[in-house]
């Protein structure tokens, strides 16, 4: 399993899909959708700095977020970002994905958060999943102030594979 390099993908793919928006673009929140662009892309990047902190200190903690933060408004300063978390994930060892970790993860709005035990190569299957889902939120927010973006950016791998099977086999 090599989920650090899915993840790498999934982030270059959205700096592209970034690169096409200006500030105004990226910052405005659509009609039909409860946030923005940028804040969409900081809720991943959120995650994705967490599945690497926890990697340095054995805890990660998903509820540790910077809202409010640059990357929410600033489509290059996301990119940035991007690219030094990128750098972060292959700096991962093969090695450290069997390694257990401590989650921290708000489950309920009404509960205090729960703590649970998992590894980092499962995590970053899950930060890798979720990530996939906002790209296809990102992808239909884009769309819909004319953006060109991919024909299947957001799309799960799973159904990837459905679609690249021949019709007979679905």
């Amino acid at each position: 399993m090599r989920p650090e390099l899915t993840l790498i993908e999934l982030l270059t793919d959205q700096a592209a899909v970034l690169d096409g928006l200006t500030p105004a673009e990226y910052a405005r929140r659509p009609e039909s959708h409860p946030c923005t662009v940028g804040q969409q892309v900081r809720h991943c990047l959120d995650h994705v700095t967490a599945v690497l902190e926890g990697a340095v200190t054995g805890r990660i903690d998903y509820e540790t977020r910077e809202r409010g933060s640059v990357v929410e408004t600033d489509p290059v300063a996301a990119i940035g970002a991007m690219k030094r978390l990128a750098g972060r994930i292959a700096a991962l060892r093969h090695a450290d994905l069997d390694r257990p970790v401590r989650v921290v993860e708000r489950v309920s709005p009404v509960r205090e958060p729960v703590e649970s035990g998992s590894t980092l190569g499962r995590e970053l299957a899950f930060v890798t999943s979720h990530t996939t889902h906002h790209n296809a939120l990102i992808a239909v927010m884009a769309r819909s102030i004319g953006q060109t973006v991919p024909e299947r950016f957001g799309y799960g791998a799973s159904t990837i594979v459905f679609l690249d099977r021949p019709a007979c086999a679905r």
